[in-house]
């Protein structure tokens, strides 16, 4: 079945997949980690006065400690003994980028690398936070005249690429760059960046998994799967190789080895959020929904700002007629992503199921001016169509949603229910048959109700129409 029951299997229409594989974005906001270049200590002997020597050294002590609102305030004090002391201000960049003030940190990492234009750590530190603010810039409107998401993603690929040249043998920052890359679509360079991550730590399992990424990106599926096979081997322990296994098996349509890595994945990571969203996607078309919305649970709360996830729950919370909450959630899905037509589908649903066919009729007349041969908004016109009992409109629409979705098995089902209420009975069974074919237990009342948005007045049809149709999908008779 699918996990959406008003979609097809088109990649038009299957957001949770496709985000799944956008291996940037996931690794944008959580840079890997380096070691910090051993020079600090020397440029602290010849180039910082005594004073502020020691609210640095006692600065990084705090950092170390994870105690950055105290290293904050000794890495200020350093400051104001020399406002010239370059590792004050790149201290200070640090304990307020653990502090979430990203604006503040960025500004001070800035005045680190202009103070000292050859210290790698300042450069390399910049540019996580600029490709942090990349991300949360992308989900917030701006300031006219502020840098927007495009920007911080360029700040961020200057200064690693400067962190590189001061350091080119630093597989950690070549793998960040490839990252980078990723998230810009540009994955040639991601792939020389994350080869040569390999071939200067080859026993890395960052360094293949990150290569994977890159290989999956260029359409290289067979490469990509040995990469991660290989991360996996190095690090057994590592639940985001098995995760990127997983996504790729389940790009390929292998739901019994996805399901397996994923399931291991979350077994070694349980707090791993797109694993759970991936899980809970093949669960969601085995029929398992009460387990698949229990992983979207975890998934959103682990990431409030996780749309995917929030719309995929918001699917499930309408099949089961909680449509108040899967408004809510749709709702957050809109404002990040304004114009996803299958939140907007999913609203419009939740209207029909409300009996507010006229809401849903408008919402479907924007979709549709918005984009004519879309199928969303024809499914639901159909959907509204039928509630009002005219079967010719709801056909006419239903063809329309059918042309680039031929497998959505809400449309086939109408269909056939529709052609039998117009008295043409072979055309309805050949679309029952077809409507079967994508949802095996259509025969199931349950099932059909859900793939129809049933109320009330829909049921005593619909039970007539499966019982007298019952013998339909049996096999025909041995010879």
């Amino acid at each position: 079945m699918d996990d959406d029951p008003h979609r097809g299997r088109s990649s038009r229409t299957a957001p949770l997949l496709s985000v799944c594989i956008v291996w940037g974005t996931m690794g944008m906001a959580f840079a890997l980690p380096r070691q910090a270049s051993p020079k600090t200590a020397p440029a602290l002997a010849g180039q910082v006065t005594p004073q502020a020597r020691e609210f640095i050294l006692q600065g990084f002590e705090l950092l170390g400690q994870h105690n950055a609102v105290e290293a904050e305030k000794v890495f200020r004090q350093a400051i104001e003994a020399q406002p010239e002391a370059e590792p004050a201000h790149r201290g200070l960049g640090l304990a307020l980028r653990e502090q979430g003030r990203l604006a503040e940190a960025f500004r001070e990492l800035q005045t680190a690398t202009q103070l000292d234009p050859s210290d790698a750590d300042a450069h390399y530190s910049l540019g996580t936070v600029a490709w942090t603010l990349s991300v949360t810039e992308s989900s917030s409107p701006g300031k006219a005249g502020a840098l927007g998401a495009s920007d911080y993603q360029n700040l961020a690929g200057a200064e690693f690429s400067r962190a590189l040249a001061l350091s080119p043998k630093d597989a950690t920052l070549r793998m960040n760059l490839a990252m980078l890359y990723l998230d810009s679509d540009r994955a040639r360079e991601a792939r020389q960046q994350a080869e040569e991550a390999v071939r200067i730590a080859p026993d890395s399992a960052p360094a293949h998994l990150v290569l994977g990424r890159a290989d999956f990106a260029g359409g290289e599926e067979d490469k990509a799967a040995q990469e991660f096979e290989a991360a996996v081997k190095l690090d057994p322990h590592d639940g985001g190789a098995y995760l990127a296994l997983g996504q790729l098996r389940l790009f390929q349509h292998r739901l019994p080895q996805a399901e397996e890595a994923l399931r291991r994945a979350i077994e070694i990571s349980p707090n791993l959020g797109p694993a759970n969203a991936a899980l809970a996607q093949i669960l969601a078309t085995q029929g398992k929904t009460s387990q698949a919305r229990s992983l979207l649970e975890k998934s959103v709360n682990l990431d409030p700002q996780d749309w995917q996830s929030q719309y995929q729950l918001a699917v499930l919370l309408n099949q089961a007629g909680e449509s108040a909450r899967a408004t809510e959630l749709l709702e957050k899905v809109l404002r990040a992503n304004p114009d996803f037509p299958g939140a907007r589908e999913q609203m419009a649903a939740s209207m029909l199921r409300r009996g507010d066919a006229k809401g849903a009729t408008s919402l479907a007349e924007s979709m549709i001016a918005k984009d004519p041969p879309g199928p969303e908004g024809h499914r639901i016109m159909a959907l509204a169509l039928w509630k009002q009992r005219d079967y010719e409109g709801s056909l006419a629409e239903a063809a329309l949603a059918l042309a680039p979705d031929p497998d959505s098995s809400s449309m086939l089902t109408l269909q056939a229910i529709a052609l039998w209420q117009l008295g043409r009975k072979k055309d309805s069974q050949m679309a029952f048959r077809a409507a079967a074919k994508v949802e095996p237990q259509v025969t199931s009342a349950d099932v059909f109700c859900r793939l129809m948005l049933c109320d009330q007045h829909d049921i005593a049809m619909v039970s007539e129409f499966l019982h007298k149709n019952r013998w339909v999908l049996a096999p025909p008779p041995e010879p």
